[in-house]
């Protein structure tokens, strides 16, 4: 889910990665590099190819073709009418063309992978893994097309992450996992969402801004605290879209059809490396885009995307056997970059057909993603980058980050399609989100939620209920941050409904 994009952009954009077929299950990966330029003004009328229509990949995957003759025109640059060009792929597998410059534009390219490509100089520049075929259109006149053909390689090496052992969970009441400690977790058991663990981000701009409608993304939802968008019940947390119009201030003239809902940990809980699982229903149809994901604490190496971003699951709605991981990095906007991956589901399956757990396994040197436990991307340090620190390796990913569940509509992910009315109201569900952190990891650290100055009393939830037992227990690992008036109780049956009293913040 990213911050925000200006659209007033050329972009010159890098993708690479692969494509690999799995038994049933399909792994494409990407990574994409921007910079932006002021886009020409010159609309197309015509192009006269100057290579092609085939173009032979080298034993490496690269390979490309110079910029047609525009306009009928040699002295006509790219630069004068880049802005009303798109860019289309597809592969031998798929039937339909795939907008990829569009996606690029918005800072997202959460399609099926093509390769390794660039609007360089003189011409566009892949590097692929199959054979590939693209087209390049007129955005003002979709009957101006010309279609290319780039062979590939067919040993190029390819990622593989389902050689990954697949992830373990937790089955009995202690949330206990092999090599992992529960640092956090809410499992949404109580009545009320718990303000000590979230906070509503509100609202329909960044910072006030009013060139910043939708967040910056074009969305078409804005964010309220209000019950009827955000509310637990039997166990669940719910987020939902409703059709409710509204305008703004920082804009009159703009309306936001929706409300939704939009949780942060931010200043309540946060982590740097570690094991995060969302236990989620998510809704599908057009225009709908759920996300679950990270941003840091605090932005030491500058603003998005200069101090990465990690999306957990996101989703086009209209794609429901889909699902995309993403970290951002890089510059701060628009020097950004970003790197990728997304899981298709087993033939017949899809991701709105019950809950499914979302993972990312973050570790100094490797991010990893897993759906129910299977590892669909691995993305190494070497890949990633600040640019406000590059001599450190590990940066922006060695700060910690707060957790976001949203629900969204419309915007750039998916090229701006809006929500039949008969999807709304749309909702998510999470039945749980809990972090873990890796036993021994020295450098693995997590805030602790603000506790109130002692004597605090408080009645806990069922959350609490395993730390609390091995607190009484005398477990070293129970980390509790305060010390507690336990009344001399010690049942755990009793853990739910005692009244407890905070004697004293330990401090973690």
């Amino acid at each position: 889910m990213n911050i925000f994009r200006n659209r007033k952009a050329v972009f010159a954009c890098i993708l690479s990665g692969a494509l690999l077929l799995a038994g049933t299950q399909y792994y494409s990966s990407y990574a994409a590099d921007f910079v932006y330029a002021e886009a020409g003004t010159l609309t197309v009328k015509s192009m006269t190819p100057t290579q092609g229509p085939v173009v032979e990949a080298n034993e490496t995957g690269g390979s490309g073709f110079t910029f047609p003759v525009f306009n009928g025109d040699e002295s006509v640059k790219y630069e004068q009418v880049a802005g009303d060009i798109r860019l289309f792929a597809k592969t031998e597998k798929q039937n339909d063309w795939v907008s990829i410059d569009n996606n690029a534009d918005s800072g997202w390219i959460y399609d099926q992978n093509f390769g390794h490509f660039w609007d360089g100089p003189g011409g566009f520049w892949f590097h692929v893994k199959e054979k590939t075929f693209v087209r390049l259109q007129s955005a003002s006149d979709p009957s101006v097309y010309l279609d290319y053909t780039i062979t590939a390689d067919k040993v190029a090496p390819r990622p593989d992450p389902a050689d990954r052992e697949k992830l373990a969970f937790a089955e009995g009441d202690d949330l206990k996992i092999d090599g992992w400690h529960l640092v956090w977790n809410d499992e949404f058991s109580g009545t009320d969402i718990e303000a000590r663990n979230w906070s509503h981000q509100t609202g329909y701009f960044l910072n006030e801004d009013p060139g910043t409608w939708g967040w910056g993304n074009a969305e078409l939802e804005y964010y309220t605290e209000n019950p009827k968008n955000s509310y637990v019940s039997d166990g669940k947390l719910t987020l939902k879209l409703l059709d409710e119009p509204k305008s703004f201030p920082e804009d009159p003239n703009r309306t936001a059809p929706y409300s939704s809902a939009k949780l942060v940990s931010k200043d309540a809980f946060a982590f740097k490396y570690g094991r995060i699982d969302f236990c989620a229903k998510v809704p599908s149809g057009t225009g709908i885009w759920p996300a679950l994901w990270l941003l840091p604490q605090d932005e030491s190496y500058g603003t998005w995307a200069a101090s990465g971003e990690i999306d957990v699951m996101e989703a086009k709605g209209r794609l429901n056997n889909t699902i995309y991981g993403t970290i951002h990095y890089g510059g701060q906007w628009p020097a950004n970059r970003y790197s990728g991956d997304q899981y298709v589901f087993e033939d017949g399956k899809t991701y709105d057909d019950g809950f499914h757990i979302y993972s990312v396994v973050w570790e100094k040197e490797q991010i990893s993603w897993y759906v129910d436990g299977t590892c669909y991307s691995v993305i190494p340090n070497t890949e990633w980058y600040s640019a406000t620190d590059e001599s450190n390796p590990y940066a922006p990913f060695d700060k910690e980050f707060y957790i976001i569940m949203n629900l969204a509509a419309g915007g750039n992910f998916d090229e701006g399609r809006a929500p039949d009315a008969a999807l709304i109201p749309s909702e998510m569900q999470v039945d749980y989100v809990r972090v873990y952190q890796a036993d021994g990891d020295t450098e693995a650290t997590h805030g602790q939620p603000l506790i109130p100055d002692p004597p605090y009393e408080a009645f806990l939830n069922a959350t609490d209920v395993v730390r609390l037992q091995k607190y009484l227990l005398g477990d070293p690992e129970a980390d509790m941050p305060y010390d507690l008036d336990n009344n001399g109780k010690t049942d755990i049956c009793d853990l739910i409904t005692l009244k407890w009293k905070i004697l004293s913040f330990k401090g973690v």
